[in-house]
């Protein structure tokens, strides 16, 4: 009888005894059967093997699985959480709104970074009348926008710094300056996200400056350890206000 029951060392990994036992020199083995269990998108960012008998069948590791995102859920450069980290996938942010869909980065940021324009009232952001969020535009991605089309692009500014930032292989104009109501909700959650960001080494963000002006002269920063909004000059660039962006998923 002629034997073309072909096996590699390699094709074996995964292979059950039973399912060893089950095949026969008469019939191929399937891919399946073999561990060929795979595709290669399935196994992105690990070493594969594919099947001699199906080229689209591939050997790897178990791959992650793609979980819903939760509050302090890590976010990687596919703008995806897992139930483990991803081979070949890095971490870029900690999910701080799971219903808008949120997440605040890793990087720190910039400090002694100003908000910039003072003396500019710009027209298409509504001037908040107080220093909570209740009376400010709420979407940072829309204000940040907003921001750029009446001060440019310029990096040295909190806008700018999010709006060009590319970190976490992202393209430009994906991380923005978050609102006053997104900075309301990272405090809301903000024992969660911090834990997370401890965990990875990041640091935990402490005040942040908004995409939201007072008026033509300031613009507003909250304050992550008791919640409190307050507002200071555009020119302002101190050190403890950070630039701290986020980016949508």
């Amino acid at each position: 009888m002629r034997k073309y029951l072909l096996l590699t060392g390699a094709a074996l990994i995964g292979l059950s005894g039973s399912a060893y036992a089950a095949l026969d020199c008469n019939t191929p083995p399937s891919c399946d059967e073999l561990g060929y269990a795979y595709s290669s998108t399935e196994c992105d960012g690990q070493s594969t093997l594919k099947c001699p008998f199906d080229q689209t069948k591939v050997f790897c590791g178990e791959p992650s699985v793609a979980v819903t995102c939760t509050v302090g859920a890590l976010l990687y450069n596919d703008l995806k959480c897992y139930d483990e980290a991803p081979s070949g996938k890095n971490a870029i942010g900690v999910v701080f709104d799971a219903t808008k869909r949120l997440a605040i980065s890793l990087s720190a940021g910039l400090n002694n970074v100003s908000w910039g324009g003072k003396n500019t009232d710009i027209s298409t952001l509504t001037n908040c009348e107080g220093t909570d969020s209740t009376s400010c535009d709420p979407d940072g991605k829309s204000n940040t926008q907003k921001i750029i089309a009446a001060l440019g692009e310029s990096g040295s500014l909190a806008a700018g710094s999010c709006y060009t930032s590319t970190y976490g292989q992202q393209p430009k104009g994906s991380w923005f300056l978050p609102s006053m109501s997104e900075l309301t909700t990272l405090y809301a959650n903000r024992k969660v996200v911090n834990a997370s960001l401890t965990a990875v080494g990041s640091k935990t963000p402490q005040h942040c400056w908004s995409s939201n002006e007072y008026d033509s002269s300031s613009a507003l920063y909250l304050t992550l350890a008791y919640g409190d909004g307050s507002y200071t000059s555009k020119n302002t660039s101190a050190s403890y206000i950070y630039a701290r962006c986020a980016i949508a998923y």
